[in-house]
């Protein structure tokens, strides 16, 4: 079985399984009610030419939906980005996502003060992309 690599459509639709099976995320999320994206800058060297974006609606505790598209198309009020290495230490739970938004190794686009209200959320949800078995292209195998 080949495994997705992130920020393809099937590894957003694994995490977007994952997030909906995940009793922990539904109770720590159950008053997020907006659409998050994140986007990984081009990586040329391991296969991403372009930068691209994943934009899930999230909403109380579930992901209704999951597309993967253009950075420009992106229309979520919560935009979070980074480089591969950055989204690969966080996906592998080396990175804490709040801690690596408030130093700025992510970017982000949105209101921090909210993002910081639901800090259980986005650690839940990042805990969730931890359970979806990944390839990462700068890895044998």
């Amino acid at each position: 079985m080949t495994l997705p690599r992130p920020f393809t459509q099937s590894w957003a639709d694994a995490l977007r399984a994952a997030i909906n099976t995940d009793l922990a995320y539904r109770a720590a999320a159950t008053n997020w009610t907006w659409p998050v994206a994140l986007v990984l800058d081009a990586a040329p060297e391991l296969g991403y030419a372009d930068a691209a974006a994943v934009e899930f609606d999230l909403h109380r505790g579930t992901c209704t939906s999951v597309r993967v598209l253009a950075p420009s198309a992106v229309t979520a009020p919560f935009v979070l980005r980074a480089p591969y290495a950055v989204w690969k230490r966080v996906v592998q739970g080396f990175t804490d996502p709040v801690m690596a938004i408030a130093l700025r190794t992510i970017a982000l686009e949105g209101s921090l003060i909210t993002l910081m209200m639901h800090a259980g959320a986005a650690k839940a949800l990042v805990a969730c992309a931890r359970a979806v078995p990944t390839h990462f292209p700068d890895e044998a195998g």
